[in-house]
């Protein structure tokens, strides 16, 4: 006997409520705006076609440009700060500057008190006077004792005049001598042959006489004339020694005149120094001296910064200075001032590494070696314009990237 299916229990159909409709309704909807899937597979193909045009975008700069870059953000803004000391002892008088004020060269900074200065430069020169009064007196005595060198020459002159005058003289009175002389001996002898009469012997004896008398005077002239010549002659190597003695003495005189002028230059330098002025041109910074404070040489009183001089100093690693070279384009990103565009050029490489030039420069000879990568400080001129801002401050940390692209032929 077949058996008949087991009838099902009939389907109950309970009222739809209120709430469930509006769920039903809202499945409807969504249903009804839901995209269709070729609409997210356009989406999809588009994000695809702008990241492949973006990698090729940055794959031409990178070929064309970033290829030619080397980038370090080891680098700072530097620049030849000036420290301004005191050359001299003083108390400070008044401080004519404030922090972060701008000055020119030559610009009033300190004044110290110069009253001790300005005695020293006024005893100085009175020391300068008498040094001159008595190089004067020392010329003064060369020129008396030159005329009297020309007083010794002159009477050397007449003395030798009145020798030549005496011995003229003694050749006459000999001639007159000889004369009377052999007078009296052909007198004598015609006397005594009866054809002289002995009478006028007497007289021609008498003047035979008085002509060897003459003749000796005039001899004993002619020595005194010698001695006296002698004795002039004498006093003008005497007067000579004077004049030698009196240009030793100018000379002396002379060297105090110098000594006395560089006394007195040496006071005027430390009268003037008492006035601190500007070297360079820039903006004071760290000012640590007041009024009223005792400097000593060489201590420091403040500090001038030439921001319109400021330089960048960029420490690149070993491995990218090879195609580095003064005159290459560098752009600096300043970390203060992100906005900022700035530029500049290389200046110059270091000679050596900065470890060269550290306080104890490493050894590699001694110990365990450790390769490190040296770094290579570079020197990388500021663009006028950036300067001209005054926000080139030295310490500010910089990002250098420098274009070391080779120059078209």
């Amino acid at each position: 006997m077949a058996l008949k299916p087991f009838p099902s229990a009939p389907k109950v159909v309970e009222p739809v409520k209120e709430a469930d409709r509006g769920e039903v309704q809202t499945a409807s909807n969504d249903a009804v705006a839901a995209p269709p899937a070729n609409y997210r597979r356009y989406g999809a193909y588009a994000a695809i076609a702008l990241a492949a045009l973006f990698a090729i975008w940055k794959g031409v700069g990178w070929w064309t440009t970033g290829r030619f870059e080397v980038t370090t953000d080891n680098a700072y803004i530097r620049a030849d700060i000036t420290t301004v000391s005191s050359k001299i002892q003083g108390y400070v008088e008044t401080v004519a500057v404030k922090d972060n004020q701008a000055v020119k060269a030559g610009d009033l900074l300190v004044v110290l008190e110069g009253a001790d200065y300005a005695a020293r430069l006024s005893e100085a020169k009175a020391a300068l006077s008498q040094a001159e009064a008595l190089a004067a007196q020392a010329r003064a005595e060369v020129a008396s004792k030159r005329s009297l060198e020309a007083s010794a020459l002159a009477e050397i002159a007449a003395q030798r005049d009145r020798l030549a005058e005496t011995r003229a003289t003694v050749q006459s009175v000999q001639a007159n001598e000889k004369l009377a002389t052999d007078d009296l001996t052909r007198y004598t002898e015609l006397a005594g042959k009866g054809h002289y009469p002995a009478a006028r012997l007497e007289t021609a004896q008498a003047e035979s006489d008085a002509a060897g008398a003459e003749a000796n005077r005039a001899a004993a002239a002619v020595t005194t004339q010698k001695s006296q010549l002698h004795v002039a002659e004498a006093g003008l190597a005497r007067a000579r020694q004077d004049i030698i003695a009196a240009e030793a003495a100018v000379a002396g005189a002379d060297a105090q005149v110098e000594a006395a002028r560089a006394r007195v230059t040496a006071a005027q330098l430390e009268a003037g120094r008492t006035e601190m002025r500007a070297p360079i041109s820039g903006v004071v910074a760290n000012r640590v001296v007041s009024e009223g404070q005792l400097l000593s040489p060489g201590q420091q009183a403040l500090s001038i910064v030439p921001v319109d001089q400021a330089y960048v100093i960029a420490n690149f690693k070993e491995t990218q200075v090879e195609k580095m070279r003064p005159g290459q384009k560098v752009a600096l990103h300043v970390d203060a001032y992100p906005d900022l565009r700035v530029e500049g050029i290389v200046d110059s490489l270091a000679p050596a590494s900065g470890a060269q030039f550290s306080l104890i420069p490493q050894d590699t000879a001694t110990g365990n070696f450790t390769k490190i990568v040296q770094r290579v400080p570079v020197r990388v001129a500021i663009s006028k314009a950036a300067l001209d801002t005054g926000l080139m401050r030295p310490g500010l940390s910089v990002e250098a990237v420098v274009t070391v692209k080779p120059a078209k032929s």
